[in-house]
């Protein structure tokens, strides 16, 4: 295939893979019609991989159920998407879109999606589905990067069940799981990194008490584990429900703000250590911004996008006309910059939905057949 290509460039092949390595997703799709050497450079799995390595983080929203965006942080740059109708949830892995629809069909309530390459694939519902109380993840077996699963759990007062989704077979297996304690997942606080999900999730002990913590499935072993605790959540509210995002690509961040409007930025150590930690990134204490308000920090999507700086898309509600405005700002330690704003609608839409957006990473990683 190299000397094919390098026959009809001036350019040696090495050079021209190098510099589509740096072209966007959206121009490769393009590029797939240029010639069919092109073609097949594009559609090979070494060079899918190595181009989504080299990509960086964007966010992408979803607002209406139907409608979507994708902002580029590096050039600020928007676009408009196409897909599938009432989505209310999404899992971002390797560039692919686990969705969950709002939909009295129930052959369309599951599916893989990739924006960029307008391919849908509809996943069969496994036959003991619960509806709400089901939670999903979705991830690959570190063992073959292309042999993506999906998880489906159910906790459903002390009712426990565990089931993986293969896509070689099409089929749902069951998976052995047992836990000590009832828990619970905050299904919208959940992360895919490196192959494997994390979740924000909660427990009762025996005391009464409320004990918070990250969980792990690993989809490699198919196996629940507890990475590490979850600090500043309790019971008097001081410090309001915190948002998860990967960091580094084998690490967690935690983004917390307090009712006094005082917002921090938590990593942890890498999630492979024998003991996993947090320890405080940096702090942030903006000056009458309308997004420490609870509503504004509760329907925030964050990452940490330099060093000491944190990307976050949020909205904020002009109180005298009662429009929600979406903005995207960069933070950083006593500073705040308001970048672009995004969209704008009236409080009390129908249309609108809670979660505003996610982190995600266009790539050509084919939905899986």
């Amino acid at each position: 295939m190299a000397s094919s290509i390098a026959s009809r460039s001036l350019l040696p092949y090495e050079l021209v893979e190098n510099i589509l390595y740096k072209v966007p997703v959206e121009c490769l799709v393009r590029f797939k019609s240029t010639c069919k050497q092109w073609c097949a450079l594009l559609n090979d799995s070494r060079f899918i991989y190595k181009h989504l390595e080299l990509s960086r983080e964007g966010l992408i929203r979803v607002h209406d159920h139907k409608l979507y965006q994708y902002i580029n942080l590096e050039t600020l740059a928007l676009s408009s998407l196409q897909g599938p109708s009432n989505i209310y949830s999404m899992i971002h892995c390797d560039g692919l879109l686990l969705c969950q629809f709002k939909s009295d069909n129930i052959d369309r309530n599951l599916a893989i999606w990739n924006p960029f390459l307008s391919l849908v694939k509809w996943i069969k519902l496994s036959i003991s589905y619960t509806g709400h109380w089901d939670i999903y993840g979705f991830g690959y077996d570190n063992l073959s990067r292309e042999n993506y699963k999906i998880l489906r759990f159910c906790n459903k007062l002390g009712y426990e069940e565990t089931e993986i989704y293969e896509f070689k077979t099409k089929l749902w297996r069951s998976v052995d799981y047992s836990c000590a304690y009832s828990w619970y997942a905050w299904y919208d606080e959940a992360v895919s990194m490196d192959g494997n999900m994390y979740w924000f999730v909660k427990r009762d002990k025996e005391n009464s008490q409320t004990e918070n913590f990250i969980l792990c499935f690993d989809f490699s072993r198919e196996i629940f584990k507890e990475t590490c605790c979850l600090p500043f959540i309790n019971c008097d509210d001081v410090w309001l429900l915190p948002h998860l995002s990967g960091f580094r690509g084998d690490r967690l961040s935690k983004l917390s703000k307090d009712k006094y409007g005082k917002i921090q930025v938590w990593v942890t150590n890498k999630v492979t250590d024998e003991v996993v930690s947090w320890s405080k990134y940096f702090n942030v204490t903006p000056q009458y911004l309308s997004i420490v308000s609870r509503e504004s920090i509760n329907n925030t999507t964050f990452f940490i996008h330099k060093t000491n700086r944190i990307m976050l898309w949020c909205k904020e509600e002009d109180v005298k006309n009662k429009d929600i405005y979406v903005h995207v700002y960069e933070i950083c330690e006593g500073v705040v910059e308001k970048l672009v704003e995004t969209g704008r609608h009236r409080r009390g839409d129908k249309g609108c939905i809670t979660k505003i957006g996610y982190i995600f990473v266009p790539s050509l990683v084919p939905v899986p057949e």
